[in-house]
């Protein structure tokens, strides 16, 4: 008997149904086979957790619950030594099993390996939000940025993704310092986005040094005037860096420890390195900067 009929069905097996739900059914879907009993208590505690963790998983899985009491012939086929024990049968094979009651998480990472198409999770789902943000960002487009990482933050709060990407649409806002730090201190510390948040701050300094020497055209014609004056290469790396030309910044700034690699107590080596956190060491900007970097401080 089908209990559920939404998502992944759930069907009550006993031997005048298992070949045709089990056996057969495995041919075009999942069948997650539930060995329980009534008086079992971890078997009612994983009961509800693989219904809707089956159900998560679309409809191309069903799970078979079949109750060891009235069926113990087919317990002893499946070698059910303790329960709840959970069987997965694939094309009238097993092709994976656990035993206990697992928490929701575990059960499904357990039933997405069988499951390729299964519906992404919420977390997947925001991730994939979140990327398609800063595609929008990199395109230029801060407005529809704007809008998919509110999305992301009205779902979680405390996305890293998205308060590191709301940042940066504030920065190109111009919305001032105070308003991309309140949501860089937001992100947890230790992971990728801490270290890509400090660097968001850090490029905020970047940007006051080039304004505090008078813009990028004093800059540049202070270089110009001069092309040994490490001081005005370093600035026109930042008045570059500000305008998003790290290409740039990171030539003049490598340009700086190649010439006095203490300069101003290693602020052109900060001003790349907060550059590879900003970008990430796969950027087509950063290229080998790291390991040339590294040859020459160490």
């Amino acid at each position: 008997m089908e209990i559920q009929p939404s998502g992944g069905s759930v069907v009550e097996v006993d031997a005048t149904n298992f070949e045709q739900v089990v056996l057969q059914g495995s041919r075009d879907k999942v069948v997650v086979v539930d060995f329980w009993a009534e008086w079992c208590g971890p078997c009612k505690t994983l009961g509800p957790i693989l219904e809707d963790a089956v159900t998560a998983m679309g409809p191309n899985v069903v799970l078979a619950k079949v109750d060891i009491d009235a069926n113990q012939d087919l317990a002893m086929a499946f070698r059910v030594q303790s329960i709840p024990a959970v069987k997965i049968v694939k094309n009238g094979q097993l092709a994976d099993e656990f035993t206990g009651a697992l928490p929701r998480e575990q059960v499904e990472e357990i039933l997405r390996r069988h499951v390729p198409d299964a519906p992404p999770t919420p977390t997947e789902e925001m991730g994939d939000l979140a990327d398609a943000a800063r595609q929008q960002l990199e395109l230029g487009d801060v407005a529809s940025a704007e809008h998919l990482f509110s999305e992301v933050l009205r779902e979680d709060e405390t996305s890293g993704p998205g308060l590191l990407g709301m940042a940066r649409v504030r920065l190109l806002q111009d919305a001032g310092e105070e308003a991309v730090r309140s949501l860089v201190d937001r992100i947890e510390q230790g992971t990728p986005e801490w270290e890509q948040g400090r660097a968001l701050l850090h490029h905020l300094e970047l940007s006051a040094a080039c304004e505090g020497a008078g813009g990028a055209r004093a800059c540049a014609e202070r270089l110009l005037a001069d092309p040994d004056d490490v001081e005005a290469r370093y600035l026109v790396g930042c008045c570059a860096a500000a305008a998003s030309d790290y290409d740039t910044a990171l030539r003049e700034w490598f340009a700086v420890v190649e010439k006095d690699r203490n300069f101003r107590d290693g602020a052109a080596k900060d001003a790349m390195v907060s550059v590879f956190h900003l970008l990430g060491r796969q950027h087509p900007a950063v290229a080998d900067y790291p390991q040339r970097l590294y040859r020459i401080l160490y």
